[in-house]
Formats: C-alpha cells, structure tokens, sequence
C-alpha cells in the first residue's frame, strides 16, 4: 500500500498565531518540530496499516519547513516551492490512499490561522459557486488521480467542515479555535498517539471512501485582494477576468483548472 501525505502547518499541534509558521520569526523552530511530530505519528499509522511506501509533500509556504533528519527513515520527502501541483504534489506518482495533516479553515471563517491559500493575495475561492477550503481545493485534486483522502487533522472547525466534504473521513482534532490568534491546544504528544492510530483504522477502511470528484463544467472563481494580482493571475489559459480583482478558471476537467490555478496563485504572489 502507497500512501500520499500533504501537510499544511496552521492546523499542527501546538500552532495558535501565525507567527509560528513564518521562518523568519524565533518561534519558528518550534513550529517546525511539531510539524515532525504529527508527520511521524501520521507514518506510524501509515506503516502499521501495511504501508510499503510514505511520500510527504511540506505543502506550507516555501515547502521548506521539514527537516528531514526529524522525520522517520522510511519517509520520502518533497521539498520546495516552485511545483506545478502545489500542495498536491506527489500526488502524481499514485497512492491507494491520501491524507491531510494540519489542515485550516479558510479565510473570513472562524478558525485557528484561518486563510485561503495565500496569506496576502487570495480573499476567497469558490468552486461552482460554493466557497471552499483549502482541504476541498487539495482534495480534488487528489481525486482527479482516483486517490481517496481519508484522513485529515487540524482544529475543531476544520474538522468539522472537512467531515461535510469528504463522507466517512476519519479525523483528530489537534486543537480547539478560540480566535484566528488562539487555540486551545492539546499536549503533541496525546495528539501524536491519537493520529497514528486514527491514520492506521482509516488505512484498513480506505477502500470504504471515495474519490472527491466534481462533474461536468468546472468554474473556480477566485478573489484576489487587488486588481493588480487579479490581472496577473488572468493572463494564462483557461482563465478570465470576472471583474477587477476575481478570476474565473474553467474546464471539463478539475486537474486542468487546477493547474492553471496554480499557475495564476505564482502569477500574484509577484505583487
């Protein structure tokens, strides 16, 4: 059994402010050994479920948070911010089964950290109309390669928007929001238990949960906080501008409007 993991870092243990999740800042290091003890508990699961392989995408910013010697041997790593899947990279080399680690709310929601995608371009995306999280934008993606996401942790109100997506996931809530700026956290080392063994009963059941799929025409409208970023995210393939600061991304196919996304998300950042 492959297994496929992408981890954010607003929704790992300990992380309350976003301070902690920003390399510059003295709190940081810390941020990164929590980072490693919820990816260690989630392999621990992986493997005890029979898993022959564990790939880890550090889908938080940069990609550059993880550091490898913390992580458990058997563990492959992607490293690095320019890639053409973003938090769902890796995704690509097959898995019978995904899971998501550290996962937030998305912006204007109550929620620990709560954004959507990137912290100072992206107001809010929505797909065919309904708005969506970051576990939603991921998660199709995912499915496109026929993969389930089964797993999936992060604070209570991530936990409970990711259940109303995804039918039978299996989930730790790591946290308790308070505020965007506060948490009641639980100890790493209660959640580190609860995630491996969460992780390992969802890989024995992972044949019970089904692909994330969107049908027919896809429109993936996304607000972008200025007009500047707007016209920059717009100027590529399958892309239009709906007014000065959304753009629409469309197709028949999620993994190409996905895509293209992506490449409008690298577009804005530049501003």
């Amino acid at each position: 059994m492959k297994v496929y993991i992408s981890m954010d870092a607003e929704g790992i243990s300990g992380i309350y402010k976003l301070s902690q999740v920003m390399s510059p800042n003295k709190e940081y290091e810390f941020a990164r050994r929590m980072m490693a003890n919820d990816i260690n508990a989630a392999a621990e699961g992986a493997f005890n479920a029979g898993a022959t392989r564990v790939i880890v995408n550090d889908a938080h910013n940069n990609g550059d948070n993880l550091l490898i010697d913390q992580l458990d041997e058997r563990i492959e790593l992607i490293s690095g911010g320019i890639r053409d899947l973003g938090m769902a990279q890796g995704v690509e080399k097959g898995a019978d089964a995904a899971l998501l680690i550290g996962y937030h709310r998305r912006k204007g929601a109550k929620g620990v950290i709560s954004h959507t995608y990137s912290y100072g371009s992206m107001v809010e995306i929505k797909l065919n109309g309904k708005q969506i999280s970051e576990h939603d934008l991921v998660g199709y993606c995912i499915g496109s390669f026929e993969i389930p996401v089964v797993f999936l942790s992060g604070d209570d109100l991530t936990v409970s928007d990711a259940k109303d997506s995804i039918p039978g996931l299996f989930t730790v809530i790591t946290k308790e929001c308070i505020s965007n700026n506060a948490a009641l956290c639980y100890h790493p080392k209660k959640n580190a238990y609860n995630i491996s063994k969460t992780v390992e009963d969802a890989l024995k059941s992972y044949k019970t949960i089904k692909p994330m799929k969107v049908n027919g025409i896809i429109n993936l409208d996304v607000q972008f906080s200025a007009e500047i970023q707007a016209r920059m995210a717009s100027s590529i393939k399958n892309a239009v501008c709906l007014n000065e600061n959304t753009v629409r991304y469309s197709g028949s196919e999620y993994l190409e409007v996905y895509k293209s996304f992506m490449q409008g998300a690298y577009l804005a950042a530049m501003f």
